[in-house]
């Protein structure tokens, strides 16, 4: 009877310590899961297709007309006034008029400080009309929208500068190569703060 008894508690003692090695091996595997999980969501956000404001002033269909056409004007400074204001009030002919100017304008500092307006948002709509401005005769042109791209810091941003990587420019070339590999050590250090911050955060709570 003392062996049987002897002999139970050993088996009973080999089962606990298998099922506990299964439990954590299951615990151990759903960890890395999560932490799977959470990477994937490392991936940079996309970018918004334009820029969200919180309240914009609703202006007369006669007043938008107006703007419309003085973006055609014969003074620049009004060209450039009136195209920032319907990009301001998203009006809808905006990314027309900033694509049609980037074709058709004839100053190149007009088309520099569209660039400048078009760099602070960061969205898909002003990286795209950012490309347009890589098609520019003038070099100056060029570099200051390369420069304004390479801030975007996301992987589309690389795709649209691949355009200038091939510029019969060298200068040109050689600032966009500065700026895609400004915008991989940006990526990757965003990403690797993210991680520091999954590792340092508990995936389980024990209440």
């Amino acid at each position: 009877m003392k062996w049987f008894l002897m002999l139970l508690i050993f088996v009973s003692g080999i089962y606990y310590l298998v099922n506990q090695h299964k439990r954590e091996a299951a615990q151990k595997q759903m960890i890395e899961l999560a932490k799977k999980d959470q990477v994937k969501a490392l991936e940079e956000p996309p970018l918004p297709t334009k820029s969200e404001r919180p309240y914009m002033m609703k202006f007369s269909l006669q007043t938008i007309k107006t703007l419309r056409a003085l973006t055609q004007d014969s003074n620049e400074k009004v060209r450039f006034a009136s195209v920032e204001l319907l990009w301001q009030l998203q009006d809808e002919s905006a990314p027309g008029a900033i694509k049609s100017m980037f074709e058709n304008e004839t100053e190149p500092d007009v088309k520099k400080r569209l660039i400048d307006m078009l760099a602070k948002d960061k969205s898909k709509l002003s990286l795209a009309l950012l490309g347009e401005a890589l098609k520019d005769y003038d070099r100056d042109v060029r570099l200051r929208a390369v420069e304004a791209i390479g801030n975007f810091s996301n992987k589309e941003a690389i795709q649209v500068l691949n355009r200038s990587l091939e510029d019969y420019d060298e200068e040109v070339r050689l600032k966009s190569l500065e700026a895609v590999n400004r915008i991989r050590r940006d990526i990757e250090a965003h990403k690797e703060q993210q991680l520091r911050e999954i590792e340092n955060k508990p995936l389980f709570r024990i209440e």
